[in-house]
C-alpha cells in the first residue's frame, strides 16, 4: 500500500492523535463566538514534501459556549471535528464522495488520551511585542517545548500571537499554551514527528448556532473501534 495520506486516514488517525487546541482548548465561559479561518502549513522528519502536499492548507474554526468544531478541506473530501463538553461528546465526521460516516466517542476519554500520549511541557514568556493578524492587534509569546523523558525529538520555540479582545484564559486551559490571555490566531501544533503552523486570516464574529454541533441525521454512526468497518462504507464495499 502506498503511503499516501488521505482525508479518511487523516480522520481515522485524528481520533487517536488529535492535539488538545481541538479538544480541550474550549471550556464553558464567556468567550468568543463565531469563526476564525486558518492557513496551515507543515514541517516534518517523518513524511516527504509529497505527502505533505496531500495535507489540508486551511481550516475553519467554529466556537460556540464551549463548544468547538474545526472544518478541514482535503483531497477527495472534507472532515469536521465537533468537541462538546457539556455533553461529554466527540465528533469526527467524514464526506467522502456521495458517503457521510461519523466517528463518535466520548470527549473525556479522547482527554485522557491525548493526556497519556503528551509528548512535550511547555514554558511561556509573554512579551510586549504585537503583530496585527487579519484585523487584530495580537500580542506576542514565545513557547518553548520540551520534549518529556523517552520522547526522541529535540527542544523547539516558537512565537505565537493572540488576541485578548477575542478570548481569555480560558481559552486554552488544558493545552500546551495554558496561560495565555486570548485567542490564538498564529500558533503551532507540535508532536515529534509533525509541526503544524496556523496562521488566521479572517475572523467572524457570530453566524454561529448550537445546531450547528449536532450529529446530522444523515450520517452512518461508528465508534473508533470500528476502524475497518468505516473504511469500508467509505469505500463502498
Amino acid at each position: 500500500m502506498k503511503r499516501i495520506i488521505t482525508i479518511t486516514v487523516i480522520a481515522l488517525l485524528g481520533i487517536l492523535m488529535l492535539t488538545s487546541s481541538i479538544a480541550k482548548k474550549k471550556k464553558k465561559s464567556k468567550q468568543f463566538r463565531g469563526t476564525i479561518s486558518y492557513d496551515l502549513s507543515y514541517e516534518s522528519t517523518k513524511f516527504t514534501s509529497i505527502e505533505m502536499g496531500k495535507f489540508p492548507i486551511s481550516q475553519k474554526v467554529k466556537m460556540y459556549d464551549g463548544m468547538s468544531m474545526f472544518d478541514v478541506e482535503g483531497p477527495g473530501g472534507s472532515i469536521t471535528y465537533v468537541s462538546n463538553p457539556e455533553t461529554d461528546q466527540f465528533m469526527v465526521l467524514i464526506e467522502a464522495g456521495l458517503r457521510k460516516a461519523a466517528i463518535v466517542a466520548k470527549l473525556s476519554e479522547i482527554e485522557a488520551k491525548q493526556d497519556s500520549a503528551r509528548e512535550y511541557t511547555t514554558e511561556i514568556d509573554l512579551s510586549s511585542d504585537t503583530k496585527e493578524i487579519a484585523g487584530y492587534i495580537c500580542n506576542k509569546a514565545t513557547v518553548t517545548f520540551t520534549p518529556i523523558e523517552g520522547v526522541e525529538a529535540e527542544e523547539r520555540m516558537f512565537s505565537v500571537f493572540y488576541s485578548p479582545k477575542l478570548g481569555s484564559l480560558k481559552s486554552n486551559e488544558g493545552s500546551p499554551y495554558e496561560g495565555i490571555d486570548g485567542e490564538l490566531l498564529e500558533y503551532y501544533d507540535v508532536s515529534s514527528t509533525l509541526i503544524t503552523k496556523m496562521i488566521a486570516t479572517e475572523v467572524k464574529k457570530g453566524k454561529v448556532s448550537d445546531l450547528d454541533f449536532f450529529l446530522p441525521s444523515d450520517y452512518k454512526v461508528f465508534t473508533p473501534d470500528q476502524k475497518d468497518e468505516l473504511m469500508n462504507y467509505l469505500q463502498g464495499k
